[in-house]
């Protein structure tokens, strides 16, 4: 982590917690009557670290009393549940139904037969080679960007939401063929307001129903009605053009059931557009932006990867070739997801009992898999809170394969994971031969992680127009 961030491990409070199968299970118990729930929600990034540093890699934590989740941060645990004993772990209801409040049954959500139907019917869009005919839309966003952008001496600008905006910008355009951000301050404020909300309604001990009319359900009801209307819209308007583009929504108007022949449900539609505009705007928006920011604490850095995008493009926009002459800039974005995951932890629960590493998991137990914690862990990374891309230029690394996670792993793993991986280090090199980024001040940002990870404040930064 860079010299100045405001995050401090805190202790929680001290008591090992005894498993139900009687065998000796470390973890905090916390508060006599309301557990540790205080500490998680209060700040969830601290308090696991600190329980991890504490506990070790497998520790055992009192949420409120009689509801404990299992916090597993070695990579040989978590390639356990994600890849080897992946049957025996599911998506937990009571964290993705409250979830499911924004992107209903999408593929994030679902689980089952549902969810193979829905992978299998959006693939086809995320293979590698579809994946290289977008590039020039993803590059035109970027360049978009570049033109757009015409800073005075001093003008600062918060890069967060500049990325957000992007990120919105491309996945719109590649997925559904409609640049929709125009609107990216109104839906930012909506998925601002329903991520706050799903990230309350995770409380183990809600107990107020969304259709009670509290202010918070208003304002969650208000943002939702504005999302459902922008996909709604891009649906419509899709379904009224004579000429289908070739793009994943009309993969997904024309996919049917192979068993049924039935075509997708407009609802169910709707939940996959929406899952996917969230991932496109929120999860890209926010790594990029934290990448900007580190690039911005380590000007040097920052130089090196002009010099291998100017040596290389000359000024060009890159193209989907240029990226395997291009590896500063992919291990640049990857070491920003390493150290500011978007998605910076993940919940399973377990179906039957199961042990990891001689540690008893009881059945329909809750168990959590911290990115956020095994990424900055020194026993996995050396000189792990340092920024060092260079650690992933090796062909062969000398790490677990489980000790990055950005995108999760296994038959689960996000299905845009390599999407992801192209757009970022296209949107560096396009932007980077043009701008140089500098912090518009020293207040280092304060991660918030109610529910993608972003800087809490926003982001400021002053935008320097390079000179060929």
């Amino acid at each position: 982590m860079a010299r100045g961030t405001r995050v401090q491990f805190v202790q929680p409070t001290i008591n090992s917690v005894p498993t139900p199968l009687g065998c000796e299970f470390p973890g905090p118990r916390g508060h006599w009557f309301s557990g540790c729930i205080r500490s998680i929600r209060h700040d969830p990034l601290n308090f696991y670290t600190a329980v991890q540093r504490q506990y070790g890699h497998y520790a055992r934590i009192c949420v409120v009393p009689n509801t404990f989740l299992y916090m597993l941060t070695h990579p040989d645990a978590i390639e356990h549940v994600l890849l080897k004993g992946h049957r025996n772990y599911r998506k937990p209801d009571r964290f993705y139904k409250a979830i499911g409040l924004i992107g209903g049954d999408g593929l994030f959500t679902s689980e089952g037969d549902l969810w193979k139907r829905q992978r299998q019917m959006a693939q086809p869009a995320f293979h590698s080679s579809y994946l290289a005919t977008l590039v020039p839309r993803m590059v035109e966003g970027a360049r978009q960007f570049v033109t757009e952008r015409n800073p005075t001496a001093g003008e600062t600008f918060d890069i967060s939401e500049d990325m957000m905006r992007l990120g919105l910008r491309i996945a719109s355009t590649t997925l559904f063929s409609a640049d929709i951000s125009a609107k990216a301050d109104r839906i930012g404020r909506a998925f601002r307001t329903a991520l706050a909300h799903v990230s309350r309604r995770l409380n183990p001990i809600q107990i107020i129903p969304i259709w009670f009319p509290t202010p918070a359900n208003l304002r969650f009801t208000r943002a939702k009605k504005l999302l459902d209307k922008a996909v709604g819209e891009i649906i419509s308007n899709r379904q009224k053009t004579p000429e289908k583009p070739d793009d994943l929504l009309t993969m997904l108007l024309a996919a049917h059931d192979q068993t049924t022949g039935h075509r997708m449900p407009t609802k169910l539609l709707m939940d996959e557009v929406l899952t996917l505009m969230t991932a496109g705007h929120e999860t890209i928006g926010g790594a990029l932006a934290w990448t900007w920011y580190l690039l911005a604490k380590h000007p040097q850095i920052q130089e090196q990867l002009f010099e291998e995008v100017h040596g290389h493009l000359r000024g060009s926009d890159p193209a989907a070739e240029d990226l395997d002459h291009l590896p500063l800039a992919k291990a640049v974005f990857e070491e920003s997801l390493r150290l500011y995951p978007p998605g910076w932890g993940e919940m399973r629960q377990t179906i039957e009992a199961d042990e990891i590493n001689g540690y008893p998991i009881p059945p329909k137990s809750l168990v959590l898999l911290c990115q956020w914690v095994t990424h900055r862990h020194p026993d996995f990374w050396q000189d792990a809170l340092a920024f060092k891309p260079q650690r992933f230029l090796s062909a062969s690394p000398d790490r677990h394969r489980f000790a990055f996670f950005p995108f999760g792993g296994g038959p689960r793993i996000c299905i845009g994971t390599q999407f992801a991986l192209m757009e970022g280090p296209l949107v560096l090199a396009t932007i980077a031969q043009h701008f140089r980024v500098k912090l518009a001040t020293n207040d280092a940002p304060n991660p918030d992680p109610t529910f993608v990870l972003q800087p809490k404040e926003g982001l400021k930064v002053i935008l320097e127009r390079r000179t060929s």
